[in-house]
């Protein structure tokens, strides 16, 4: 009798416990030190490498954090440089947002430095509402609001101030 009350008291020690865990908050997979290759065609249209991405499947976005750079390409060379320290992934449109200490830098020199820049896969285009820097050879403008294309060669400023050179 004593064999059956200690094995009828052992049955609940051995249920697995019942987690209740929100799966939408949980990435589908993570990757660190990794390389994402945009591509239409067949070519490379950008390359990114981030720390740290976390995809997060039901949600429909990844997250990068600890470092981001994107190089964009142009006929198959680097046309600009995008880095910044985390970022967001929209997995339909495949846009890219990167936040925090963002700069851009173009094969001619000129350099955009802003806390919030999103790139638009579709049109190829940057753009930013926060507070914005370029600098180029020959001007520094500085305003709230911007876009561009991507090598940042044609952009506009909203809300700007700055300094120009007039010798050239």
């Amino acid at each position: 009798m004593f064999l059956v009350l200690s094995l009828s008291s052992c049955g609940d020690k051995f249920k697995p416990t019942q987690t209740n865990l929100n799966t939408a908050e949980i990435p589908a997979q993570e990757s660190w030190n990794s390389t994402v290759i945009f591509s239409d065609s067949g070519q490379t249209k950008a390359i990114l490498e981030a720390g740290h991405i976390s995809v997060y499947s039901m949600k429909g976005f990844t997250l990068i954090d600890s470092g981001a750079k994107v190089n964009f390409y142009t006929d198959g060379k680097v046309a600009s440089t995008l880095t910044g320290r985390k970022g967001k992934i929209n997995d339909k449109t495949k846009d890219i947002e990167i936040y925090d200490s963002v700069n851009v830098v173009n094969t001619e020199g000129s350099e955009l430095k802003t806390q919030k820049l999103l790139w638009n896969n579709m049109t190829r285009r940057v753009s930013s509402d926060e507070f914005v820097s370029i600098k180029t050879p020959a001007e520094t403008i500085e305003g709230i609001g911007f876009e561009s294309d991507q090598n940042l060669k044609n952009y506009k400023i909203f809300k700007v101030s700055g300094t120009f050179n007039n010798e050239q």
